[in-house]
C-alpha cells in the first residue's frame, strides 16, 4: 500500500466514523427533545391546572367577599338607622353610599327599609322641632305591609300637606324657613329614590 491510498483508507474511515458520530449525536438530539417535549406539556398541564385552581380559589373568595359585603352593609344598616336620635340627613349620606359603593342597592328590602326609616327620622324629627309632644308616625306617613302574612311594614307615601302645616303652624319664622329648606331637601330626596 502506498501512503496515497493509506490516507486515503484513513480518510474513508474518518468519514465512516464520522457518519456513526453524527447518527449518534442525532439520536441522542432527537431523544432529549422529546423528553423535553414531554416534560413541556407536564408542565404546561400542571401550570394549566394550577391557573383553574387559582382562578376558582379566586371566584369562591369574590362571592364570599359579595356576602360579606352584604351582611356587614345589613349590619350598619341597622346599627345607623335603629341607634341614637332620629337623624335622616345621616341616614341619607349613608343610604348614598350604599347606592354608590355597593350592588346591594338593588336589594329592594333593604332600600325599602332604608327609605321608610328616612321617612320616619324625618317625621320625628319634624315633630320634635315643632314641639308636639309624642310623636304618631301616621300623622305624617302612609305604611304598607310587604305582604298580608308579613310583619314588615313600609312607608309608600309622605302626608306632605299634614307636615307642611304642622311647620306653618310655627310662630318663629326662622325655625319655620329652617324646616320648610329641611322638608324640600327630604321631599327631593324622597321623589328621586
Amino acid at each position: 500500500m502506498t501512503n496515497e491510498q493509506i490516507i486515503e483508507k484513513l480518510i474513508d474511515q474518518i468519514n465512516n466514523d464520522m457518519q456513526i458520530f453524527i447518527a449518534v449525536l442525532g439520536f441522542v438530539i432527537a431523544i432529549a427533545a422529546v423528553l423535553q417535549w414531554r416534560i413541556s406539556d407536564k408542565q404546561i398541564q400542571k401550570m394549566q391546572m394550577a391557573i383553574k385552581e387559582a382562578n376558582n380559589k379566586s371566584e369562591k373568595l369574590a362571592e364570599m367577599n359579595k356576602v360579606l359585603v352584604k351582611n356587614s352593609l345589613l349590619t350598619l344598616a341597622g346599627s345607623q338607622f335603629l341607634g341614637g336620635l332620629p337623624d335622616w340627613k345621616s341616614d341619607i349620606e349613608f343610604f348614598n353610599y350604599i347606592k354608590e359603593n355597593t350592588d346591594a342597592y338593588n336589594n329592594g328590602y333593604l332600600i325599602k327599609y332604608a327609605k321608610s326609616k328616612i321617612a320616619d327620622d324625618f317625621a320625628h324629627s319634624i315633630n320634635e322641632a315643632c314641639g308636639l309632644g309624642t310623636y304618631y308616625p301616621d300623622n305624617y306617613l302612609i305604611y304598607k305591609k310587604d305582604n298580608p302574612k308579613s310583619q314588615f311594614e313600609y312607608i309608600v307615601d309622605v302626608k306632605e300637606n299634614e307636615i307642611a302645616q304642622t311647620i306653618d303652624a310655627l310662630s318663629n319664622n326662622e325655625k319655620k324657613r329652617k324646616l320648610f329648606h329641611d322638608f324640600q331637601e327630604f321631599l327631593d330626596f324622597w321623589n328621586n329614590n
